[in-house]
């Protein structure tokens, strides 16, 4: 039996339950405030703030526009988007899709 099974690896040290649930959480719609709200505090929290507050409004602001019929088709990719960027932080990773990047780099002063 190996001895690895039981023991946490060095990123479940670094990274709590509690902040990769929160982590997770900022892909819910308006999930992106749950950490604001309970005043948490950490570089991973905010990475997936920011990206779960970006896919969400951009979801929101694409279902503003009267298109009939694709505001289903926009659920599906956000919750395809939303869902996978989510397991990612659950797992501690700090994932990001590269147009959020592309965001990001273009807004940033």
């Amino acid at each position: 039996m190996p001895d690895n099974l039981n023991t946490p690896s060095e990123e479940d040290d670094k990274l709590g339950k509690e902040e990769k649930l929160l982590g997770a959480l900022c892909y819910a719609p308006f999930g992106c405030f749950a950490p604001i709200l309970m005043q948490k505090q950490s570089e991973f929290l905010s990475f997936h703030t920011k990206r779960g507050g970006t896919i969400f409004g951009i979801f929101f602001i694409l279902n503003i526009v009267p298109l009939h019929g694709i505001f289903w088709l926009l659920f599906l990719v956000y919750l395809a988007l939303a869902g996978y960027a989510g397991w990612k932080a659950f797992n501690g990773e700090m994932y990001s899709y590269g147009f959020i990047d592309a965001l990001f780099e273009k807004f940033k002063k």
